[in-house]
């Protein structure tokens, strides 16, 4: 029981806070997110940004593994609470 408690705090005190969690992403990356959240696809935020879909779909891979999320409306969602408040 107690070994379980202090594993749960290490495990918490190594996982960043979310605004952490957007720090850590790059300036491209938030525009990407930005952008995933508005609700556009692949194609379109490559049209915005100038970029090619293959690049965009580079970026929202990282920023899915960097945030530790596997779907992109986790993603959309992440961005929305954590910039709104």
């Amino acid at each position: 029981m107690i070994t379980k408690r202090v594993l749960g705090r290490v495990r918490n005190l190594s996982e960043p806070a979310a605004k952490d969690k957007l720090a850590i992403l790059s300036n491209q990356e938030k525009r990407v997110l930005a952008l995933v959240a508005e609700g556009k696809t692949n194609k379109e935020i490559a049209l915005d940004l100038g970029l090619s879909d293959k690049t965009v779909k580079n970026y929202f891979s990282n920023i899915l593994d960097k945030l530790k999320l596997t779907r992109r409306s986790q993603a959309a969602a992440f961005f929305v609470q954590h910039t709104l408040k």
